[in-house]
């Protein structure tokens, strides 16, 4: 197939079911390139092209130079995300795709708790991500190689939500650094509680706005001192065990809720490029409405919706026939 494509065409074909299904891209290429292919070629020109790209990812200098020369400190991200994959009897199910990337960001304006919600923060110079889907163990061995071809010795900080395997794979990877637990996720286990206890009434907004301020102010020691009481005060079994489940959320994650010392140094404390990723690099394209992945062709077509996202798609080219 490399004899019978130019670098011209797999660029084009690649790019346009990077971002739309096989079908569109054959519209696509066909109305604005009047290229003519179809959806079956498509596909397999983006499998062998994905492979080629992956090889490049770890051979050529210029992804690890625009990583290095990009400013700010490194940052790491993790996350996951379902998408539906035929299995080998032919079988629909959900397996998890496991996201990752590298970012550099420099330093923002010192905030106090109060002013996190608008607070200017600056964008990254520079994002690498890579997703797959595999178990913890091979993913952690993705997360060393993409380190290894960045250049990547220390993070400044480790951002995800509370799954125990994103923690382990981050002492794993990186030994003790700094993880701070998203502080989006911390917040919605605070409102799932909340509702169980205030239903949607006022009193629940006036608690949540509150819980929100001690939790960025003060922490874990902070939401112990404002929850423990009700476990005594509260006659409801349900709400109880409410609130218990948020205590032992926070208690787990106790030394990842520093968000104030965050603030004030112009940190990140939210893990929305992750989120992002997930709904952008993978979403978009692997949780398409109808579609249902084959393993190895997945994972393939992961290899390029990282790259378009991190916008490395002009290391991957020269650009000639």
């Amino acid at each position: 197939m490399a004899a019978r494509y130019t670098n011209g065409l797999k660029r084009f074909v690649t790019r346009c079911c990077g971002l739309e299904s096989y079908r569109l891209a054959a519209d696509n290429l066909q109305e604005l390139c009047v290229i003519h292919l179809s959806p079956t070629t498509i596909g397999n020109i983006a499998d062998e092209t994905a492979v080629e790209i992956a090889a490049k990812k770890e051979s050529d200098p210029a992804f690890r130079e625009a990583f290095q020369k990009a400013e700010g400190s490194v940052e790491f991200y993790i996350d996951g995300t379902c998408i539906p994959i035929r299995n080998e009897a032919g079988e629909r199910e959900y397996r998890e795709v496991r996201v990752g990337a590298y970012a550099k960001r420099e330093p923002g304006e010192s905030a106090t708790p109060s002013q996190w919600g608008t607070r200017p923060l600056p964008e990254p110079t520079v994002v690498s991500a890579f997703a797959a889907i595999e178990n913890k163990a091979e993913f952690q061995k993705r997360c060393q190689t993409e380190r290894r071809c960045l250049g990547v010795g220390g993070v400044s900080s480790a951002l995800g939500d509370g799954a125990l395997w994103i923690w382990s794979l981050v002492l794993m990877v990186f030994g003790k650094t700094a993880e701070c637990l998203d502080i989006y996720h911390a917040l919605e286990h605070v409102s799932d509680c909340g509702k169980v206890l205030y239903g949607s009434s006022s009193a629940f907004t006036d608690w949540f706005e509150r819980m929100r301020l001690v939790l960025l102010s003060e922490g874990f020691s902070g939401m112990e001192r404002e929850l423990s009481p009700l476990l005594l005060e509260e006659d409801d079994g349900g709400k109880r065990q409410s609130v218990g489940s948020l205590l032992e959320y926070l208690r787990k994650n106790a030394g990842r809720l520093n968000y104030r010392e965050r603030l004030e140094c112009g940190r990140v404390i939210g893990s929305g490029l992750i989120e992002g990723a997930c709904k952008n690099l993978v979403g978009r394209r692997l949780k398409q409405t109808g579609a249902c992945w084959r393993l190895a062709r997945a994972n393939r077509m992961a290899v390029i919706c990282a790259v378009l996202y991190s916008n490395q798609w002009k290391y991957c080219w020269k650009y000639a026939n």
